[in-house]
């Protein structure tokens, strides 16, 4: 079990690092554009369906693309990290799952669809294959060699055709579509990414000959096809140890009198490392001592010495805080002369004293960290200070379970927070479990570590799913809580909208305001604006004002009672509905219903009176008509008499008939003015504080806060205290940033506008949640490489 986990944690050499980056962007690219151009795909496809069922087959594809094209890219690229991180065992472990069994006594239980899935696939991979043969195999072969001995069959090369296929299959047998619809997207998939990755194994051949790997290959071919004679006294010098290796395992001797430890292991980042360390001085990069007279600690010095002292840290300190690095170098002289030894280091032991020295002190000065957190992780020293003596792939293997075990206590630290008092804290006390297990159980078994890494990994798993639980419901609690405040400023502006211009009584305000607005929310929530019972309900209220303002251009009183009469009941009965339905108060709803109906009832009378006016007005009318048809001729007879008479007379007599003056009309003054109704309000925004509104959008805090992803996390300083919390949701209805805390539970809920300021008065932090052991070493490279650029 242990060759297995030490075959597979192999390091990566570094040109396949680079290549693996560099597959990675391209693949993930390609799928980008693959989900681009699918909808145009699909809908075109429905759009040219013979039938409606043919039409809702690629309407549903194209629907499950969208959902779950981020899990299917996921799965994607996972598989092409994988394919290199795990080189020559990733294609072993799926064929042992069944995942690649051809055997024909297998194809019997294979369902239809799986074996038209499995058909269409090879044929894909048949066909990229036959495009790109020679770039595959001479990739093939590159990785062989960077990776020597192992052996690499076709479809084990990083990101082979077969991988790709296969992975992007797996995502698009979850997808809720038929058969038909499946191969279709496999279709595209083979159009859009497969294509385009024969240019792309070009591509990575070239990366790795502008890295020095294999520019001839042809030349190496050759050389590889000649016989090859194996050393005998390699073969002898691991027969004493049960081993067999090949020509390009034979170790480098120590003349420590060590165990033989493999040159090809030292190789990558360690070496690259001490280079920087001794800027230049090539000499001493070399695990063994320059000068055969001079004595030397061995392994077995510092390891047992270093032991010694592993559990007894209080002392080793002298009372300092344990969070603080330890003086490697004056520890070690301290106890080896106490041994009595005068011997001194080889330079590779002094390397890694230093480098392991230059680790804590990043670590434990790392603000990411909080001081408890600090003081755990600082009584691990000495335990991976012998890790890194006894195990020189320490530095190299990113797999390796004492860095794998550091690297998950770092990451559950970071969003921890000091409790209150008396209160419980199991993530601390699993933390504490762990290092003390190490401190007082590690002498040099490894498996130590594999098995803390296990047990820890199994807890923080159990966690994360409680965690994850509480805020989901977090989560939905928050936008629940958004769609009902979207749906409450609707219903607040239709509402205002309608009342603007009407006349309605008080009564008919409240029951709008304090009732039917709850039922247009809970009609918003299911259906949203362009559902019947939203419409229906928006509707009832144009109906209920104009019941108190009935007048119509063109329209006679009749007319308008009429109307009214037939309407009335029809909204009384759709308000009184409405109203039950979600449960308002039944004593205020009938006592608002009962003052409403006697608005109607007091218009109506209006209206009858109204029309009883016109109909005396109208008969009144007639009646002078009547009178002025009968005085028509004594009209005539007068006129015609007055105008003999003016004739007769000499002088003309001239009627003066005084003019009257039009009224002057003044206004009424024990007329009230018109009504104005109040706005209803359903949601109180809250005013946002001076400094948030002098922020400008153009500010690059604001542009910071635009890159804050799902996840990451952050401290909120306080005047009370530090909060650590992660950023759970940006709830988009709302501009809502919700943070949970490490259990899922909400602890702050913030605006953009409002994080930029935090960020400016420097109350708020971005915590970096990368892995601490690379972050430190990564740090530890940056400095050197300064170091050397100013020399």
């Amino acid at each position: 079990m242990a060759q297995e986990y030490q075959a597979q944690a192999r390091p990566l050499a570094i040109p396949l690092v680079k290549l693996r980056d560099s597959m990675k962007q391209t693949v993930s690219g390609l799928l980008r554009k693959l989900f681009e151009n699918a909808d145009d795909a699909l809908f075109a496809m429905a759009d040219k369906a013979g039938s409606n069922g043919d039409q809702a087959l690629f309407f549903d594809a194209m629907r499950e693309l969208r959902l779950q094209k981020k899990h299917i890219a996921t799965a994607v690229v996972k598989g092409v990290i994988q394919s290199f991180n795990e080189l020559g065992h990733y294609r072993e472990e799926l064929s042992r799952n069944g995942v690649h069994a051809t055997e024909l006594e297998e194809l019997s239980v294979i369902q239809n669809d799986e074996l038209e899935m499995k058909v269409a696939v090879e044929g894909m991979v048949n066909r990229t294959r036959s495009s790109c043969s020679q770039s595959l195999e001479d990739l093939r072969e590159r990785c062989e060699y960077l990776m020597s001995p192992m052996t690499l069959k076709a479809d084990q090369t990083p990101a082979s055709p077969e991988i790709l296929s296969e992975c992007f299959a797996e995502g698009v047998a979850e997808l809720e579509i038929g058969i038909r619809a499946r191969l279709v997207v496999l279709k595209l998939f083979e159009k859009y990414v497969l294509s385009a990755m024969v240019q792309a194994y070009t591509d990575a051949n070239n990366i790795l000959m502008q890295q020095g790997v294999l520019p001839e290959i042809k030349k190496y071919r050759a050389q590889r096809a000649r016989p090859v004679v194996k050393s005998a006294s390699s073969e002898d010098i691991w027969s004493s140890k049960g081993q067999t290796v090949s020509d390009a395992d034979i170790p480098t001797l120590s003349l420590r009198g060590d165990a033989p430890f493999s040159a090809g292991q030292s190789q990558g980042g360690l070496e690259d490392i001490r280079e920087l360390l001794h800027a230049g001085d090539a000499a001493a990069l070399t695990d063994e001592p320059p000068m055969l007279s001079n004595v030397f600690y061995s392994q077995n010095d510092l390891v047992s010495t270093l032991t010694r002292f592993q559990g007894d840290l209080p002392v080793v300190l002298k009372g300092q805080d344990s969070g603080q690095p330890i003086d490697f170098r004056r520890l070690l002289d301290k106890g080896l002369a106490g041994n009595g030894c005068t011997a001194s280091y080889t330079e590779m032991d002094s390397d890694i004293i230093n480098l392991v020295s230059m680790l804590f002190e990043f670590i434990l000065g790392d603000r990411q960290l909080q001081p408890t957190m600090k003081v755990l992780i600082g009584r691990l020293q000495i335990p991976i200070l012998k890790v890194a003596i006894m195990d020189r792939t320490f530095f190299n293997k990113g797999g390796h379970p004492a860095r794998k075990l550091l690297n998950e206590i770092a990451s559950a630290a970071i969003g921890w927070n000091e409790p209150e008092a008396g209160k419980a804290d199991r993530l601390r006390a699993e933390i504490e479990r762990v290092v003390d297990a190490v401190v007082e159980d590690f002498d040099e078994d490894m498996g130590l570590f594999e098995e803390l890494l296990h047990s820890f990994k199994t807890f923080m798993d159990v966690e994360r799913r409680r965690s994850q639980l509480v805020e989901q419901r977090t989560k939905d609690s928050e936008q629940g809580k958004a769609a009902s405040e979207q749906a409450k400023l609707r219903v607040q502006t239709v509402l205002n909208e309608a009342l603007a211009d009407a006349h309605a009584p008080e009564s008919a305000v409240e029951l709008l305001r304090d009732g039917w607005s709850k039922v247009m929310i809970i009609h918003h929530l299911k259906g949203g604006e362009e559902s019947k019972q939203w419409l229906d309900a928006c509707r009832l209220v144009n109906e209920l004002l104009w019941t108190f303002s009935p007048s119509e251009q063109g329209m006679s009183p009749e007319v308008v009672r009429e109307s009214l009469l037939e309407r009335i009941p029809k909204v009384i009965e759709g308000l009184d509905a409405g109203l039950q339905d979600v449960a308002y108060d039944e004593f205020r709803r009938k006592e608002l219903l009962h003052q409403i109906e006697a608005e109607h009832v007091k218009i109506l009378q209006d209206l009858q009176v109204s029309i009883e006016a016109q109909q005396a007005k109208r008969a009144e009318q007639e009646s002078i008509d009547a009178l002025a048809r009968e005085t028509a001729d004594l009209e005539a007879e007068f006129n015609c008499q007055m105008q003999n008479t003016i004739e007769q007379n000499d002088e003309a007599v001239v009627e003066e008939i005084p003019a009257q003056s039009a009224a002057q009309c003044t206004p009424d003054e024990s007329v009230p003015s018109e009504e104005t109704v109040e706005e209803i309000v359903l949601v109180a925004v809250d005013p946002e504080p001076d400094s948030v509104a002098e922020i400008d959008e153009n500010d690059p805090f604001v542009r910071q806060v635009d890159h804050f992803t799902v996840g990451c996390w952050f401290e909120f300083n306080t005047e009370e205290r530090k909060e650590r919390c992660k950023l759970a949701a940006i709830i988009k209805a709302t501009g809502k940033y919700i943070f949970v805390n490490r259990s899922g539970i909400k602890v702050a809920e913030k605006t953009r506008m409002g994080l930029a300021v935090e960020l400016r008065r420097g109350s708020l932090q971005i915590l970096n949640d990368g892995l601490l052991f690379d972050r430190a070493l990564e740090s530890i490279i940056t400095n050197l490489r300064g170091k050397q650029n100013q020399a």
